[in-house]
């Protein structure tokens, strides 16, 4: 009779950022042992409302794409099982199509000649030759045509190389409620006999997507949505705000990590 593996208690902490914004809570749904457990991230997305110091104008903004990153210390994921948001690359399939057009052209041209000759005054006879030439010409002409289609499915996650997910925003403009938390994010293997699990969720300042704004004076929405080049400003800017009141930023990528998620556990 083999020996249960022996349980791990793993403690659970988090560093917050952005959390209006994004959070993100790593945990073991079916519990961690010496050998292997489940992890499973419970990740969300709302909004968040950014305003001056005078509360004259508040702007809302959302998310469009957020990345999850695991540091893992003492486990490594187990690639023989499947991960939360595997995803097959995208199939493509050819019809060709083939069409033979057949053509017929004719020409009737004639060439008669009369010759008359008399050979001697004695036969009083005259010889006649006549000639006369047609011809019909017919081609046949094949064309085909090529059409391709691809056959593509967007997921809201994805998992990606280097122990990371990304969280996309499919048919809304950004991201709201749970994206993941239900089903196991991937299996981790143990070791060592310490063991550390932490999780960033972070985002581009590309990814931000202004949602609404409000502006006691003239619409400041509408005149950012005429102007491509004053929305950048605005992300820009929002951007800037944001790593000064988050103290998480990612200095290396330029990625503000809007919450972190430890998991901590000693054999």
């Amino acid at each position: 009779m083999s020996k249960a593996p022996k349980p791990i208690d793993l403690e659970q902490s988090a560093q917050h950022g952005c959390g209006d914004l994004l959070e993100v809570v790593l945990f073991a749904p079916q519990g961690s042992n010496e050998r292997d457990f489940l992890l499973g991230a419970d990740v969300r997305f709302g909004t968040m409302v950014v305003a001056s110091e005078d509360w004259t104008k508040s702007v809302e903004i959302g998310l469009s794409k957020a990345t999850l990153g695991l540091d893992l210390i003492g486990c490594e994921i187990d690639a023989s099982v499947h991960r939360f948001g595997d995803k097959k690359p995208a199939s493509t399939k050819t019809q060709v199509q083939r069409t033979q057009i057949a053509s017929a052209s004719s020409q009737v041209g004639g060439h008669a000649s009369l010759g008359a000759s008399a050979k001697s005054a004695a036969m009083g006879a005259a010889t006649a030759d006549v000639r006369a030439e047609s011809g019909l010409a017919k081609s046949r002409k094949t064309s085909s045509t090529a059409t391709q289609m691809i056959e593509t499915h967007e997921d809201p996650v994805i998992a990606l190389s280097g122990n990371r997910w990304r969280f996309s925003s499919v048919s809304d403009t950004f991201m709201e409620s749970r994206y993941s938390g239900s089903e196991a994010l991937c299996k981790l293997k143990v070791t060592a006999p310490s063991i550390k699990v932490e999780g960033k969720l972070s985002f581009q300042p590309k990814n931000i997507v202004i949602v609404d704004v409000e502006c006691t004076s003239t619409s400041l929405l509408d005149s950012l949505r005429k102007s491509p080049n004053k929305l950048a400003i605005a992300k820009v800017l929002l951007s800037k705000h944001l790593k000064e009141i988050n103290p998480l930023l990612e200095k290396t990528s330029g990625s503000i990590v809007g919450w972190i998620s430890n998991l901590k556990g000693d054999l």
